[in-house]
């Protein structure tokens, strides 16, 4: 086995923390859009979006190293001497994937958390404007029934 594929796994690797980075990077996007006020459902979906794509590339990413592994994963098995240094490389980029993978879950939930208190507040707030509308419309019928009298 040539020395390429291991150097191509290695570089896969460092490909998924560029993408666990930009996915750090939408999570904070997001958070900024959930402070906001108002709230902007468009600016939200957008990062929604630009996060699906980023996940689509991280899912190519692992298809591809978990492709290549098969590969070349009984040579590494019987040279580890040989690629010490690639494996140490490795293993010290699943570690960062590994952490990023947990703060993006973690910074998820947090998202996930503030959405809801935003579609609660939306919530609220309709149920008070049809409470006005109501109260209005009762009022109207109201003085039309004592301007009848």
């Amino acid at each position: 086995m040539e020395k390429t594929y291991v150097v191509a796994l290695v570089e896969s690797l460092e490909k998924k923390v560029k993408v666990l980075d930009d996915i750090i990077e939408k999570n904070k996007e997001q958070e900024a859009v959930l402070k906001e006020e108002p709230f902007s459902f468009g600016r939200f979906d957008k990062t929604v979006e630009d996060k699906g794509v980023l996940i689509f590339k991280l899912n190519k990413l692992d298809e591809g190293f978990e492709s290549l592994y098969e590969k070349v994963k009984e040579e590494l098995d019987k040279n580890k001497s040989r690629f010490a240094a690639e494996i140490a490389a490795m293993q010290k980029l699943i570690r960062e994937i590994t952490d990023k993978s947990a703060l993006i879950m973690a910074d998820e939930q947090r998202n996930k958390q503030a959405l809801e208190h935003i579609f609660k507040d939306e919530k609220k707030k309709i149920k008070a404007q049809r409470s006005t509308a109501n109260a209005v419309s009762s009022y109207t019928r109201a003085m039309k029934y004592n301007d009848l009298k």
